[in-house]
């Protein structure tokens, strides 16, 4: 699985996502937590204060200008696949030199919830991955 070898060449891997999306990338960062991966997601003081201060729409793509770096590794989990938030992160990680993928099946007609779901599964496959291997 491509993802499985992107994290393990990954400096460090950052996830992304908003709402629910959001409390998967929280679960998948703790998941790869537990098998040795340097995972993070944004803090929710610091996501309120740069939503607050500059825009929601920047949240994610100012975080990375502080803290992302070449050969680190961007997932950004969306449910619909159009967010402007995320979609603007994908374009600094890559301006940074930053690896990226996104994880949405809303776009191939599966709904929000489903899509959601979907995401847990991928990280879930990640993880056992990575732990057996």
């Amino acid at each position: 699985m491509k993802l499985v070898e992107a994290v393990r060449d990954a400096r460090r891997v950052y996830l992304i996502g908003n709402g629910g999306s959001y409390a998967n990338a929280v679960h998948i960062a703790n998941d790869l937590l537990s098998v040795g991966v340097r995972a993070y997601t944004l803090d929710p003081a610091t996501l309120t204060a740069f939503g607050n201060d500059h825009g929601y729409e920047t949240v994610f793509s100012r975080w990375l200008q502080v803290v992302g770096e070449k050969g680190d590794l961007l997932v950004a989990l969306s449910g619909s696949g159009t967010s402007e938030n995320i979609l603007g992160a994908i374009k600094t990680a890559h301006r940074i030199g930053m690896k990226t993928f996104l994880v949405s099946r809303h776009l191939q007609g599966i709904d929000m919830q489903e899509s959601e779901e979907e995401q847990l599964k991928v990280g879930h496959a990640v993880m056992k991955e990575l732990r057996e291997g």
